[in-house]
């Protein structure tokens, strides 16, 4: 897959994007601080290739913030 943006979210939070994203069908994998130092401990990062517009509405609605590029 190739990496385009993520959403970074709590460690405690992480199952419910989880599911939800498996439930929406939309491909995705989630990296911790040791693949993207920039997270602090606590965190994970759900990763996404480039999305059509209509799925990344679906995402960003998800996670209530825009995605950061990768």
């Amino acid at each position: 897959m190739e990496k385009s943006l993520y959403f970074v979210v709590s460690w405690a939070d992480a199952k419910q994007y989880s599911d939800a994203l498996k439930k929406l069908g939309i491909e995705h994998i989630i990296e911790t601080p040791e693949e993207i130092p920039s997270l602090v401990p606590g965190e994970l990062a759900f990763v996404f290739p480039s999305l059509p517009v209509r799925i990344y509405a679906k995402v960003r609605t998800l996670f209530s913030h825009n995605g950061k590029r990768y």
